[in-house]
């Protein structure tokens, strides 16, 4: 809705947000601007990691509140779920410790997609590495190490027999994550020798046996065998940064953080949170869990406040971290009642597509396609309580996020994760593309795509400019789009029209010398909606 008083300047009082949805009956009230969520705190209290209790909760206890919370089930009948929590009166996340508005707001250079969040060159490989911390359980083996600089990493490799895999996934991800808006960990390929480990003092081990003792370079021995070696004798590795500030354990995807005064908006109903499905589809994150994240509790400027970041990509793109991913991820739940059910009726004879597939797996590139990938259809490993209450609207944001990254901006990407095979470079850039490509055609057909609303005057006067998103991505054809647009002035309607898909501009000098005659303060509403030939019906108005 637009406001418009007759004693000021039409062309500075006209707001822009005030386009965004609200009745016509009722005067335009913008959202209630958040309050900044940086105000210096005290330290609250470590999390620990979910680990089972998680998985029990997001696969049963979650699953069985949903199904007896009725309010949920009466909006969706409705078609009016309910909305994220922190956007503004553009529908826009602002900036805050979550989430920084980065490429779509302002394009980066293919320079900075390929430096990502690093500060620096990685970890200094011309002297000795200080071993201060060691693993040898889970998935993949690594070591936490001090550097000469006197900076810690967090040393993790690829899985034996499949060089260049999680590390080149993990780097790949952290680029295209950070270009998308989120806190994420410097992360480094980097290549080191065998000898320049030491090991530090009072360094513990667990061993096979879970027995914690002092490490000896036996352990260390047995940690690298687990590894390739190149044949030069090097070994190559992800080197993660340590975060600044002191760690508080991961976040959740549900509620808030009971002992952080910053945090107001429940996680579930945050757009960024929600709207990371459709992001983690994109990169086949399917590891989208709490304990893929981290809380930071940090100073900045004399304030001390929680930072939130997303961890730990060795499971995205075509890696599963400790090998190729496997075919029915992306597909099903681990545990998944409807496949569960599927399988019974059928007495186990229903083959679903993914089950048909015969991959040729790259060593480097793992299990990633494009054929079988539906965006909305997409399933990480666990629920996620965010993104079971996503929106088209969470959708549309993140997916017009995704579309500003550009095919050189996603190939900057790629190419940091060093591959020394262009073909399997190659393959990761054009699946990207096309899994992108699906997501956009799939979630712009779900809402009506214009955005970047303009008030522009020029000598045909003052006029409302838009973007069609579709067209701009080549996905629809402006000689057969159409928009029809409605004006009112106080829910009275003062103009209207059909405008070519080749011009987007709503032309309002009429409709100001209509307004400029009104007596006393009044309000503009400005509705538009989109005619594709496809289908000669005419979608959702916008206002």
């Amino acid at each position: 809705m637009i406001s418009i008083h007759r004693s000021y300047s039409l062309s500075g009082i006209i707001l822009l947000a005030a386009l965004m949805g609200c009745a016509s009956t009722h005067r335009f009230s913008p959202p209630e601007p958040l309050p900044p969520d940086n105000y210096d705190i005290p330290p609250p209290e470590a999390r620990k990691s979910g680990g089972y209790a998680q998985y029990f909760e997001r696969q049963f206890t979650d699953q069985v509140e949903q199904a007896f919370d009725l309010s949920r089930h009466l909006r969706k009948l409705a078609g009016k779920p309910k909305q994220a929590y922190n956007c503004n009166a553009f529908d826009e996340v602002e900036n805050s410790t979550w989430f920084t508005n980065r490429n779509h707001v302002r394009p980066m250079t293919v320079e900075e997609i390929a430096r990502g969040p690093n500060t620096g060159d990685g970890p200094d490989t011309t002297n000795i590495w200080t071993i201060i911390r060691a693993k040898n359980q889970g998935i993949t083996p690594g070591f936490v190490i001090e550097d000469a600089r006197g900076d810690r990493y967090l040393i993790k490799f690829d899985p034996k027999g499949y060089p260049e895999l999680a590390t080149g996934a993990e780097v790949v991800s952290t680029k295209l994550f950070y270009a998308l808006g989120f806190n994420v960990p410097e992360n480094y390929i980097t290549y080191f020798r065998p000898e320049q480990l030491r090991l530090g003092e009072n360094v513990t081990f667990t061993d096979e046996k879970g027995r914690k003792r002092p490490m000896r370079q036996e352990d260390i021995d047995a940690i690298l065998a687990k590894v390739d070696t190149l044949s030069d004798g090097r070994i190559r590795a992800l080197a993660s940064k340590y975060l600044p500030g002191k760690p508080l354990g991961p976040f959740s995807f549900k509620g808030t953080r009971d002992d952080d005064p910053n945090d107001l908006i429940p996680h579930e109903h945050r757009r960024e949170l929600r709207g990371l499905r459709v992001m983690a589809a994109w990169l086949n994150h399917f590891d989208t869990k709490d304990d893929n994240t981290l809380d930071m509790y940090v100073e900045e400027n004399g304030r001390h406040f929680v930072r939130h970041y997303l961890i730990d990509f060795g499971s995205t793109l075509g890696s599963a971290a400790y090998g190729p991913n496997e075919l029915w991820r992306g597909h099903e739940h681990m545990i998944d009642p409807n496949r569960m059910l599927a399988n019974l009726f059928s007495l186990g004879l229903l083959v679903r597509p993914w089950e048909k597939q015969t991959p040729k797996i790259h060593p480097s590139v793992g299990y990633f396609e494009a054929e079988l990938f539906h965006p909305h259809k997409y399933k990480a490993q666990m629920p996620n309580p965010a993104f079971e209450n996503m929106t088209n609207l969470d959708a549309f944001w993140a997916t017009k996020i995704i579309m500003s990254l550009t095919e050189e901006q996603i190939a900057a990407a790629v190419k940091a994760g060093q591959y020394s095979d262009p073909a399997a470079e190659q393959y990761i850039l054009k699946t990207l593309l096309k899994r992108r490509e699906k997501i956009a055609r799939f979630y712009y057909r779900r809402v009506n795509c214009l955005d970047k609303f303009r008030l522009v005057t020029d000598e045909e006067g003052i006029a409302l400019t838009f973007i069609d998103l579709a067209v701009e991505a080549g996905l629809e054809d402006p000689l057969t789009t159409e928009y029809r647009y409605r004006i009112r002035e106080d829910g009275r309607l003062i103009g209207s029209g059909i405008l070519p898909g080749s011009t987007p501009r709503v032309p309002l000098a009429k409709t100001v010398q209509v307004a400029a005659g009104s007596e006393g303060h009044s309000q503009w509403e400005i509705t538009l909606r989109i005619r594709r030939d496809k289908t000669r019906r005419w979608g959702k108005w916008v206002r």
